[in-house]
């Protein structure tokens, strides 16, 4: 009898377990917001610091105008994330920006620009590792 209980007790830790921890991960919409949150709060101390950063890591896909551009309309995190979203979509800086600026969510965005949202939380996250 108690080698039945320990067995259905195995039995159950051994499915729960995933389970619970599948439901604990966060959606690809929530992970790129924490990225992001992450971002401006840490690079939001030291603006010149994070500009320089910038410009080195994206120097092959953006000109350094338009980083200054976007450090000074979004906060770090956001203006990471629409250089990624630029990069990926072949749509200018200048066209995000203004879909954010009109109050668009990432995930809509993503959707309208035909790029896969766990594409920009990789490429964000990437960055955000990148520049220390």
């Amino acid at each position: 009898m108690r080698g039945k209980k320990v067995l259905a007790l195995a039995v159950l830790f051994f499915f729960l377990v995933p389970v619970v921890s599948f439901a604990a991960r966060l959606s690809e919409t929530e992970e790129l917001d924490k990225t992001i949150k992450k971002l401006n709060e840490r690079q939001s101390k030291n603006l010149k610091n994070f500009e320089k950063k910038t410009k080195a890591y994206f120097f092959e896909s953006q000109k350094p105008e338009v980083i200054e551009g976007l450090i000074k309309e979004f906060q770090p995190g956001d203006a990471v994330a629409v250089i990624v979203f630029s990069n990926l979509s072949k749509k200018s800086v200048k066209e995000i920006a203004g879909m954010k600026k009109s109050g668009m969510q990432w995930q809509a965005m993503a959707a309208k620009l035909n790029v896969k949202l766990k594409i920009v939380v990789k490429e964000v996250k990437d960055f955000r590792l990148g520049i220390g």
